[in-house]
């Protein structure tokens, strides 16, 4: 049996020690979690009478590259930058799926991804790797996320729609069908996006509308 890191100090690590604690209590699996990794200072709240090491050390141990990882990071950037570090030095990723998640046919989901409670994946979606996919969100049929986005609780993607990689979406909005956004997008909690941004842009309001660029 693998030991499982969660990398992060934060409530996104927390909520990912969660859902690997339901898919523990639901069935038997094939890692066990042993701790965080924190890549600064200490965790933000009680790791359970887990582990908890600096990033740095741990990395420099060899002893611990067998162990799986899972990158437990909010910010979307953050998250691919950390988990390119790990996987150049050979870690394998650990995708983590609640007992309550939705997945319907002709899904597939990236390596390292993170599905939480109630999160639903309708019928031919494609979600990259590193996504973080938040409590009760849904995607229609045929969406596409790429690597790395993050979708808050409550996010509702109607059919057809696309997200670039790194794209960060707030508490509770909504994307209209077939629309397009482009990579690093970020849509602000409450916004209902109904038109295409294919660049990078801050959309808020409803309709959504970019944010003017400083």
């Amino acid at each position: 049996m693998q030991d499982l890191w969660i990398v992060g100090g934060s409530g996104a690590a927390l909520e990912v020690w969660a859902v690997a604690r339901a898919m523990e209590a639901a069935s038997p699996q094939p890692w066990k979690v042993r701790g965080f990794l924190v890549i600064a200072g200490t965790p933000e709240f009680d790791p359970e009478g887990l582990e908890v090491q600096e990033e740095t050390a741990f990395l420099a141990a060899p002893s611990t590259a067998s162990a799986l990882i899972v990158v437990g990071l909010g910010e979307p950037s953050l998250r691919q930058k950390v988990a390119r570090t790990y996987a150049s030095k050979g870690f394998s990723f650990a995708t983590l799926i609640h007992p309550s998640a939705i997945i319907g046919p002709a899904c597939s989901v990236g390596e390292g991804t993170v599905l939480m409670a109630q999160a639903i994946l309708e019928t031919h979606v494609t979600v990259g790797e590193h996504a973080l996919l938040n409590v009760g969100c849904s995607i229609a049929h045929n969406g596409s996320l790429g690597a790395c986005c993050s979708l808050g609780p409550g996010v509702r993607l109607a059919g057809w729609v696309t997200l670039g990689d790194r794209c960060d979406l707030g508490v509770g909005c909504c994307v209209r069908p077939r629309v397009v956004l482009g990579p690093d997008t970020r849509v602000g909690a409450g916004a209902a996006v109904v038109a295409d941004h294919p660049g990078t842009a801050i959309l808020v309001g409803v309709p959504a509308t970019p944010l003017p660029t400083p």
